[in-house]
C-alpha cells in the first residue's frame, strides 16, 4: 500500500515532557520532519524524545530565541504504540508540526 505524506502531529509544547505523537495502532509511521516555532518573548530550551519501547531517549535540545524556528530533517521509522514526545520552558510558547507518513503494516 502507497503511503501519503500528512501531519502526523501538531500543537504546542508544554512545561512538562508529554506526547507529541502515538503511532497508531497496526501501522507503521515514517516521520520525515518535526518543526518547532518559539511565538513567546524570550529565548526557550526545547527538548525532543524518542519512546520506541518503555524508555524515552531524548535525541534534540536546542535554544530558540524568540520568532526563531528549526526545522529537523530525520528519517524515522516508528512501529505501532512508539511515541515522540517533547517539553520546553514556558508552556504554550513553542508551537510544532510533525509531518510524515503511515501505512499498514
Amino acid at each position: 500500500m502507497a503511503s501519503i505524506g500528512k501531519v502526523l502531529g501538531e500543537g504546542q509544547l508544554a512545561a512538562s515532557k508529554g506526547t507529541l505523537y502515538t503511532v497508531p495502532a497496526s501501522r507503521v509511521a515514517y516521520v520525515k520532519t518535526l518543526v518547532v516555532y518559539n511565538t513567546g518573548g524570550g529565548t526557550e530550551t526545547v527538548n525532543l524524545y524518542v519512546k520506541p519501547s518503555s524508555t524515552s531517549r531524548q535525541v534534540l535540545r536546542l535554544s530558540l530565541a524568540t520568532l526563531q524556528s528549526y526545522w529537523v530533517d530525520f528519517p524515522l521509522v516508528l512501529e505501532a504504540g512508539d511515541l515522540i514526545e517533547g517539553d520546553t520552558t514556558t508552556a504554550t510558547t513553542v508551537n510544532y508540526v510533525i509531518m510524515g507518513a503511515e501505512e499498514a503494516a
